[in-house]
């Protein structure tokens, strides 16, 4: 499973939950306790964030019925990594960003840098389920040392960043098997767009020290996504050298990714992932990209206690 914003996997942490309920759901324009905690932990997981998508981690282990849902302890993972990736989806301009780490684990309960906060659950069938709230913070037109833009974007206005809500199920069917499936809605009024994602994963390595992963993600966009990340209206094509380009709904990208995760002892952990992108279907003539397919690397060191 790719999640586009954010790398759970690279850090030992869950990694469902991720990346962003239904249209009805609304934040309010004050500055709501989740509203500032999703930004907070959205800016710190975004210093330098390069839009690199990620594979997946295993769910959390199943909650015995007669365990405490709240946990017993708080679990705290913290770390720093670092990417090397395209400054937004498309470009060739690229970057080295750092990737600071802190995940807080409580039972159902939790926050983190990746994942912004939220619920999850796994039953005994290994049926995964979670609920979670971020903040995508957009693309810029001109470059950034912590937001997705460049300079070859001037004149075409940012894409405004939102709360954004996540629904995530997944199903383990094997060691070997997961299939996964992810709803992400911004939430704010004036940057309504959403995003669906199916994924499958292969683990053909798990054992005490080491994980290796491969998996395959397909994102589609509605039209008022692929239209802000892609699209060129006339307005902004008369502000550009770009030409208008209205993309509509679609499948607009393919992830291929592997990761490999190793554990120093009970507390370090190390991961390095390597993930390949491929913009496809109804955005691949946009002119905002400047190639249809891009690399990403990222290397990451972490500790749990």
């Amino acid at each position: 499973m790719t999640i586009d914003n954010a790398n759970p996997k690279l850090f030992g942490l869950p990694a469902y939950c991720s990346r962003r309920l239904t249209q009805g759901t609304r934040m309010k324009k004050n500055a709501s306790p989740i509203k500032v905690l999703a930004v907070a932990l959205a800016v710190l997981s975004n210093i330098g964030r390069a839009q690199v998508p990620a594979p997946t981690e295993q769910p959390v282990e199943s909650l015995p019925t007669e365990q405490n849902i709240f946990g017993e302890k708080t679990d705290v993972t913290i770390g720093a990594g670092a990417t090397y990736a395209a400054r937004y989806p498309g470009a060739t301009s690229r970057q080295l960003v750092p990737n600071p780490v802190l995940s807080l684990q409580r039972g159902i309960l939790f926050a983190d840098t990746l994942r912004g906060i939220g619920v999850q659950y796994q039953s005994a069938s290994e049926f995964y389920v979670a609920q979670s709230f971020f903040y995508d913070l957009g693309r810029l037109d001109k470059n950034n040392s912590w937001r997705p833009g460049s300079n070859r974007l001037v004149g075409m206005g940012d894409v405004p960043g939102s709360v954004t809500a996540h629904t995530l199920i997944a199903q383990t069917f094997t060691a070997l098997l997961l299939v996964s499936a992810e709803i992400e809605m911004a939430l704010r009024d004036t940057a309504r767009r959403n995003r669906y994602r199916l994924g499958i994963e292969f683990t053909p390595l798990k054992n005490a020290s080491d994980t290796v992963t491969i998996d395959l993600d397909g994102w589609w966009g509605d039209g008022r996504y692929n239209q802000a990340w892609f699209g060129v209206t006339p307005q902004q094509a008369a502000r550009t050298g770009f030409a208008a380009f209205s993309p509509g709904a679609g499948v607009y990208q393919l992830v291929p990714g592997v990761s490999w995760e190793h554990h120093l002892d009970r507390h370090w952990s190390s991961t390095l992932q390597l993930t390949g992108t491929r913009y496809v279907a109804t955005v691949s003539d946009s002119p905002i990209l400047a190639q249809r397919t891009s690399t990403s690397a990222t290397a990451a060191i972490a500790y749990t206690y």
